[in-house]
């Protein structure tokens, strides 16, 4: 049974028709009228469920959910109520009106509500469908007092992605979502109870105006209820994005830097920020109402009127009222000069005014200062150096704004100081001599490198002082720009106020713009400067360019090298800026540098320098030789002790000097070595001018020997152990192990070369197949067989290692199989090429070389004659291979070698057309060597 603080608040109630249950429902408590009312047996009551004994079957899942509810969310028990019905079938509910704790049982006390009005559905129902039918706009609904909707129709469920179906014969919180039945539900109640409501509702993604109102009969009883929902997604979007932009606007006004007024035509202030508030001192519901004439000095209020209507009427930015004094706005009795810009928006109900207000104090007073400073400011205009501004400044500062102890510092960012160039006569007694400040640890030093003024009214108790013990008490810094500082002392605290410190940061301001004008007037006389040394550096590189063309024409008509050499010393020796060159180049030993040729004032210089290559402190062109780089000295006086090769320097006034390489293809064949009498002669321009030219007389040289090389019957035979794989006919001598000798090179266009080579140990198929597998050999040949080996002609189409050596005059003998990692090559070279300069040759090309052992030939085989060699270039591709075939395959020898036939097969061409070639080559080859003796003039006059 309930305890009796259920009894309590049952008394408290003072109504008859309660029922009291617990949370599963079973009746704990009702009163006789209610049971009478209901028509069933009290005591059956008591001992029954109430939605066992009570609620319709159909209603029972919904009603008990209901119920729940109210127990396990707190649901407003304004809100629920739960139908039962009356032994009699009639229709009624139950109110609950409250919950109560009673112990570990809880309780809930209903009231039988009072019996409802015939229905609506207990009616006609056709007029209301005929109305829900033609509803023209929106959804429309007629529920009971169940809240179960029975009519449903309107042309808006064609928007949303609900039926008239889903919602007819179903209650609100189950067709509508949580939030949405949750506000409807106390509207819907309101109106069975008399009441016509509405609000606004989203649905999916669109928003409705629900009107929810009472159905009447016609003696005006309540007997059903009708929501009238109406699609306003077009109009509350229209709403937000007003509200947002209203919305914005406030924001953009409250967060505004600047202070703004916003108000109408006549002056009255309807809008304002926080800022506006902290210009005049006024709060906003102060400002908020009144007239704008309420910021203004009173004492010129006519003037002020007419300017706000004549700004109100045209905007634009102000700054001055009519009569054209300044405009102020006053807080708190102080006088705040302002700059005001309006503009004028015409909302068609009115318009309204937005004024920025931007306090320009510190610029008047910029414009008073300046005018007070104007006199000494042209002083310090005409100042043409650092000390005579620093002077002017110092003057300045004393004499014109009476502060004392001042001094100016400039920087030196080499020794990172702040250095005194000028300073009062009172710093001396006071300090002696001032010292330079360090840009770290000192006040100056912190102003400099903050770029902004400080007033320090003690400075012992500052970190930052240079000196703890200093006599000064206060002092005022104020930088100047990138220059430095001007530093004001004095020996009491605070003694500078803001006005001194406003009126020093102007005059440090000018100082600024004197010193950037001085500085650049300073710079373009060194760019002056620098532009007459560049104009005569180029006139140099000028003239240095027409003697090395000159150059290129002479190395492309000398016969020798030594001619070669002494054209470029004697030319460049004469040319500005030098006046001594020479050329030297490695020994044999490649120890030491041998001059070859020199040309200028030499005065004995090359005889006193030591050109050893391990000796450190030698001349640039040791260095050059050491490293195959250029080498630049600009000035030959320094380091005089530790390298006594500047000693002879300086005493033949060589005062720069350059060194180049001589070199084509990194091969090195000397030093290019020039020397200057000014310091600093040799420019960037003149270094890349002649270290293009060492490429090309290294290419002139090559080819200088390369020509001697033909001439020379004499030479030197050179045998290396190559490992490197690189050429192909390299490959097949160390995979075959057979040996090559080379009879003939012919090269045509690009890099193809035909070759005539002699093969020994290997057979001629093992040979071919090794060749086709080079890819770089286009065709293979074999021309002719015999005790001496197989003759075979190969065309390469790249550069190979016989056609490679050709190029410096290098005559490629054989090749010789010696093992699985290396070949034997056997080299022949004109007197005209060291072996030194072989080995490098051969060691660039192929690096994994190694130099084997030479030996001297006294009869150099198989020199071409200047005629010879012109007839060779006068045949025909196909002349000059069916010459070449026929005298490697011994056609001409006796018994002959192979046949006309043979050789003509191995052309692929006819015997006929063979024979055509070869006679039209012997024909040329012979009017070259014969005809060329006795020239037609001279036949015809022995004729």
């Amino acid at each position: 049974m309930p305890g009796p603080q259920v009894f309590e608040t049952a008394l408290d109630k003072l109504s008859s028709k309660l029922l009291f249950v617990t949370v599963e429902g079973d009746v704990e408590f009702c009163d006789t009228t209610l049971s009478d009312e209901l028509g069933y047996d009290r005591d059956a009551l008591l001992d029954s469920n109430l939605f066992d004994a009570l609620v319709p079957p159909e209603k029972q899942d919904t009603a008990s959910q209901n119920f729940e509810q109210i127990i396990t969310q707190g649901r407003d028990l304004d809100e629920c109520e739960t139908p039962i019905r009356s032994a009699e079938g009639e229709c009624r509910s139950i109110t609950w009106i409250d919950v109560v704790e009673d112990g570990d049982q809880t309780i809930v006390i209903g009231r039988l509500t009072a019996p409802r009005t015939p229905s609506l559905f207990d009616h006609e129902l056709e007029p209301y469908r005929t109305l829900v039918d033609h509803f023209p706009n929106g959804l429309i609904t007629l529920f009971d007092e169940e809240f179960r909707f029975r009519i449903v129709g309107g042309p808006a469920f064609e928007e949303v992605d609900l039926a008239p179906e889903d919602l007819r014969d179903n209650q609100l919180p189950d067709v509508f979502p949580e939030e949405n039945a949750e506000e409807l539900f106390p509207l819907f109640r309101r109106a069975l109870e008399g009441e016509t409501n509405a609000t606004t509702l989203p649905l999916e993604d669109r928003f409705f105006e629900v009107q929810v109102l009472p159905v009447t009969d016609n003696s005006g009883n309540v007997i059903a209820g009708m929501s009238v929902s109406q699609d306003v997604t077009e109009r509350v979007t229209r709403e937000r994005k007003i509200e947002g932009a209203r919305d914005r606007y406030k924001s953009l006004i409250q967060n505004a830097p600047v202070p703004i007024f916003v108000g109408d035509e006549t002056g009255i202030i309807h809008e304002v920020n926080e800022s506006a508030e902290e210009l005049t001192g006024m709060s906003r519901e102060e400002l908020i109402g009144d007239s704008m004439l309420t910021i203004h000095p009173s004492e010129e209020e006519e003037q002020y009127k007419a300017g706000i209507r004549q700004h109100a009427n045209e905007g634009g930015t102000r700054r001055y009222l009519p009569n054209g004094g300044q405009i102020y706005v006053v807080n708190d009795g102080t006088r705040i000069p302002v700059e005001i810009a309006a503009s004028v928006i015409d909302q068609g109900e009115g318009t309204l005014v937005h004024a920025l207000f931007r306090d320009i104090s510190d610029h008047v007073w910029y414009e008073n200062t300046l005018e007070e400073l104007h006199e000494n400011a042209g002083e310090l205009v005409r100042a043409t150096t650092d000390s005579e501004i620093a002077q002017t400044i110092v003057d300045t500062v004393v004499d014109t704004l009476d502060l004392q102890l001042v001094s100016v510092n400039l920087v030196d960012t080499d020794g990172e100081k702040l250095s005194p160039v000028s300073y009062s006569d009172d710093v001396v007694d006071v300090l002696g001599k001032p010292p330079s400040l360090p840009l770290t640890d000192s006040l100056a030093g912190e102003v400099f490198l903050s770029n902004e003024a400080i007033r320090v009214d003690d400075v012992r108790s500052r970190e930052e002082v240079y000196n703890p013990d200093t006599p000064i008490r206060s002092q005022l810094i104020a930088p100047i720009g990138e220059f430095g500082v001007i530093i004001c002392g004095s020996t009491t605290a605070a003694t500078f106020d803001q006005e001194d410190q406003r009126l020093l940061e102007l005059l440090a301001r000018n100082a600024e713009s004197v010193f950037t004008r001085v500085n650049r007037e300073q710079e373009l006389r060194r760019r002056e400067q620098d532009l007459k040394t560049k104009t005569k550096t180029l006139e140099r590189v000028e003239d240095l360019n027409t003697r090395i063309r000159k150059l290129t024409q002479i190395a492309t008509q000398s016969e020798t090298r030594d001619e070669l050499e002494q054209e470029v010393c004697e030319l460049l020796s004469n040319t500005d800026p030098f006046v001594f060159g020479w050329v030297g180049e490695l020994s044999p030993e490649r120890d030491e540098l041998i001059p070859r040729t020199w040309a200028g004032r030499d005065q004995g210089y090359l005889d006193l320098c030591p050109l050893t290559l391990d000796n450190m402190a030698s001349d640039p062109a040791v260095q050059t030789a050491q490293t195959t780089n250029p080498t630049i000295v600009s000035n030959t006086a320094t380091d005089v002790q530790q390298e006594p090769w500047r000693r002879e320097a300086i005493s033949r006034n060589f005062s720069s000097v350059i060194a180049v390489p001589i070199m084509f293809q990194d091969v090195l064949y000397g030093v290019l070595t020039l020397y200057a009498e000014d310091r600093d002669a040799i420019t960037d321009r003149i270094r890349d001018v002649l270290s293009d030219w060492g490429e090309i007389m290294g290419y002139a040289v090559k080819e200088a020997e390369r020509t001697s090389a033909i001439l020379f019957r004499q030479g030197t035979a050179v045998q290396f152990s190559v490992e490197s794989a690189a050429c192909p006919l390299l490959r097949i001598a160390r995979n075959s192990q057979c040996t090559l000798f080379f009879e003939g090179l012919r090269e045509q266009e690009g890099d193809e070369a035909t070759v005539f080579v002699r093969v020994y140990d290997c057979s001629a198929q093992q040979f071919i197949e090794a060749a086709e597998q080079a890819t770089v050999i286009s065709s293979i040949t074999e021309v002719s067989e015999s005790d001496d080996g197989i003759l075979f002609q190969i065309t390469i189409t790249e550069m190979f290692i016989a056609s490679v050596l050709a190029r410096y005059g290098i005559r490629l003998e054989s090749i010789m199989g010696t093992s699985e990692d290396s070949v034997r090559v056997r080299l022949v070279t004109p007197p005209t090429i060291p072996v030194h300069r072989v080995v490098d040759i051969v060691s660039t090309e192929y690096p994994d070389s190694t130099l084997l052992g030479t030996d001297d030939l006294t009869d150099y085989p198989r020199r071409q004659t200047e005629v010879g060699d012109q007839a060779l270039q006068n045949l025909t591709d196909r002349q000059r291979e069916a010459l070449e075939l026929a005298y490697h395959g011994g056609y001409f020898e006796s018994p002959k070698g192979l046949s006309g036939q043979e050789l003509a097969e191995q052309m692929d061409i006819s015997s006929s057309s063979f024979n055509v070639h070869l006679r039209t080559a012997e024909r040329k080859l012979l009017d070259a060597i014969l005809g060329s003796s006795y020239p037609s003039d001279s036949v015809r006059s022995w004729k």
